[in-house]
C-alpha cells in the first residue's frame, strides 16, 4: 500500500451507536464517528429530554452523558449532568418577583455522590426572611429525599415527578410562606460515581433495535 493509501486507512472512521446505561437505560442517544473504540471512552453526549420523549415541553431540560464502554459498534454512556435551558431560565426570572436558589448534596441509594440545584421563583417579590425560610424548607426536603432514590429515580422525579413529586412537594412547603410561581431543577450533577459500574443493557438494546430499527429512537 502506498503512503497516501496508508494515511487514508488510518483516517477512516466508523459510526458507533450510543445508548444510555443508567438513566433511561437502553435509550438510543444518537450516533458518532470515531477512528477506534478507545477514542470514544470519555466522550460526552448531549441530548434534550425532548429527544427522548418527543414532548416539546421537555425541550428545556438538557442531559449530558459520558461514554464509558464500547461493545462492537455499540457504545454505552452514563449520566453525568442535567441542565436547564438558559433561554428558558431567563424567561422565568421576571421583575417584581424573587429568585431563590437551593442547593443540596448527598449520596443516592445506588451510591452516587450528587449535587442538586433547584430554582424557585415567587409570584411576587418577597422579603429576605421569606426567601431564607423557603430555601431552608426546600433544602431540608431534598437532603432527606436524595438518599431514598436511585440516580435514575432522582432525575426522573425532577423532570417527570415520578416516582417522587419533587416540584409538587417543594411548592406545598413553600406556599405556606409565600406564593410560588416556578420550581425547576436548574442543575443535577454527579460529583462521584458509586463503585458499581452500570451493566451495559445489551438485551434491551438488541430488542429495541429489532423492533424499531437500528439507529432510530427507542
Amino acid at each position: 500500500m502506498s503512503s497516501s493509501g496508508k494515511k487514508k486507512a488510518k483516517r477512516s472512521k466508523t459510526w458507533f451507536q450510543i445508548y444510555a446505561a443508567d438513566v433511561f437505560p437502553g435509550q438510543w442517544l444518537g450516533e458518532t464517528l470515531a477512528s477506534d473504540q478507545d477514542s470514544l471512552i470519555g466522550r460526552n453526549v448531549e441530548v434534550s429530554v425532548r429527544d427522548i420523549t418527543g414532548d416539546f415541553t421537555h425541550e428545556k431540560y438538557k442531559l449530558i452523558f459520558k461514554i464509558f464502554r464500547v461493545d462492537g459498534s455499540k457504545s454505552y454512556a452514563r449520566f453525568v449532568k442535567e441542565l436547564l435551558n438558559r433561554d428558558y431560565l431567563r424567561s422565568i426570572i421576571q421583575r417584581r418577583t424573587s429568585r431563590i436558589d437551593v442547593m443540596s448534596e448527598g449520596i443516592t441509594k445506588d451510591g452516587h455522590h450528587i449535587r442538586v440545584f433547584y430554582l424557585i421563583t415567587t409570584a411576587v417579590r418577597v422579603r429576605h426572611s421569606q426567601e431564607s425560610a423557603i430555601r431552608l424548607r426546600a433544602k431540608q426536603y431534598l437532603d432527606e429525599l436524595i438518599p431514598q432514590l436511585s440516580l435514575e429515580e432522582l432525575v426522573r422525579s425532577s423532570i417527570f415527578e415520578d416516582p417522587a413529586k419533587i416540584n409538587t412537594n417543594i411548592q406545598s412547603l413553600s406556599t405556606k410562606i409565600a406564593p410560588v410561581k416556578n420550581i425547576e431543577p436548574r442543575k443535577i450533577v454527579v460529583l462521584r460515581f458509586g463503585e458499581a459500574v452500570p451493566e451495559a443493557v445489551r438485551e434491551e438494546v438488541e430488542s429495541r433495535s429489532i423492533s424499531s430499527g437500528e439507529g432510530e429512537e427507542a
